[in-house]
Order: C-alpha cells, then structure tokens, then sequence
C-alpha cells in the first residue's frame, strides 16, 4: 500500500544511527513504498534554526517526493517569520514544524501563541511535537484558535496519547502521529475506537527510526483495509491538496 508519511528528519543526530543525508531517507521510503515524506532539518531542530533551514531546502529542490517543514522556533518569532517567509513560497515546503521541547517552550507558552498566530497567516499545514496530557489540552486551544489550520500533532502525546484522541474528537484540524520509540499496546486502538481513522496519519520518525515500528502499530491494530488506506495515505494526501 502506497504511503504518505509526515514525520522524518534530514541531518546527523548524536544517537548511534546510520544515516543522517537524502539518500538514506529515499532507500527508506523505496523499501516501504513512501510516496511522499514530509521532512524537516534536523540541525533546525536542536542547534541552528536558519543553517538548518537553507540545508534542507538546499538538499530537496527541484523534486517532489521529499518534501520540507520550515522549522521556526518561539524564542525567535521574528526570524521565524522571516523563515516562513523564504521557504514557503517553494513548492518543495508544505507546512511548518515546532518542537516545543528542544526550543524549551511549553505549548501553553504566551511566546508558543504568538508563533503559531504568525504561521496561521502563512500555512494550514502545522506539526508540533507532543508529549503529554497537558500539551493535549494546549494543542485544543490552538486548534480552536485557528480552525484553518491542519494540526499533526507529532508522537500523539506519547503514553498519554488517549488525550490526544479525545482532543481530536472535539477538533477535526487535529491529527494524530504515532511514532514512537516504544512499543506500547493499544495506542492505535483506541484512537480508532474514539476519534477514527480519518483522523490518523501515518509518521515514522525516519530515519532516527525505521518506519517498520510505527507501522507494525498500524497493522497490528485491527485496522481494516479501508482504515489503513485513510491511515497510511488519503488523510495526508487530502492535507497536501493531492485528493
């Protein structure tokens, strides 16, 4: 089944894994039959928010099958903005990316608010990284706030990934990504019990991990094939205005 996935990384990470340039992601997505991967700059991430930005687009112009997140960060809005507004206009970047984490920012942040105002102005396509009941809660807000706006809401709260559904159920501009590191039961399950399947996406992590983890929590969820077909392509295609 062909794939959509919205959640991998282009960059060297200080974890003992191999990788790290453009050709290691297209082997990953030619192995699992990844039409589109939505990437962003690893080094935009955890250290240079500008460097890592030019290296990404550097590396994926002039094709379609990689393609990018501006990274911006909240302690930094006015060079985010300025970012959004170099990037964003190339056909190769889709959305934006926030990790609330490595820019020590908590969702609820006022300075977190007046990001996300500024790329509601510039995209409808948003990911933010999301670990907890509390960024659930805080990413509703959001989602309230700007109903235009597409949220992928990155690891889908990790353990507490049931607020995330629940959230999603009040909020159809949230999405859940269920990469993670571990493997716990159930996650997938209950999201398809609670919020469906058109609410799902698929994201690997790509290539800190390979995409046969998250997608083991898809196959082994119960999902029919319908599900899966929403899942693993259709709601994000439909989000990048390819259905």
């Amino acid at each position: 089944m062909t794939k959509v996935d919205v959640h991998g990384h282009l960059g060297w990470w200080w974890f003992p894994i191999p990788g790290g340039d453009l050709s290691t992601l297209l082997c990953l997505c030619d192995r699992y039959d990844i039409r589109h991967l939505l990437c962003s700059s690893a080094e935009a991430i955890v250290y240079d928010m500008r460097r890592g930005n030019e290296a990404l687009a550097r590396a994926i112009a002039g094709q379609d099958r990689i393609l990018g997140y501006v990274v911006c960060h909240p302690r930094f809005l006015e060079a985010s903005c300025q970012e959004m507004d170099t990037y964003l206009p190339e056909k190769e970047f889709v959305g934006v990316k926030i990790h609330p984490y490595y820019a020590a920012t908590p969702l609820n942040h006022s300075a977190m608010t007046e990001l996300v105002d500024e790329v509601a102005k510039r995209t409808n396509l948003v990911q933010i990284h999301t670990y907890s009941a509390a960024d659930a809660a805080a990413m509703a807000d959001l989602a309230a706030r700007h109903p235009h706006v597409n949220f992928i809401m990155a690891h889908a709260c990790a353990a507490d990934s049931w607020a995330a559904a629940d959230a999603a159920t009040r909020h159809r501009n949230l999405y859940l990504d269920f990469c993670c590191s571990d493997a716990s039961i159930g996650r997938v399950e209950y999201a398809l019990a609670t919020c469906g399947a058109e609410q799902i996406v698929f994201g690997s992590d790509m290539d800190l991990l390979d995409p046969a983890f998250t997608l083991g929590m898809f196959l082994d969820s119960g999902a029919d094939d319908a599900q899966l077909q929403l899942m693993l392509y259709d709601n994000a295609a439909r989000l990048l205005g390819l259905l």
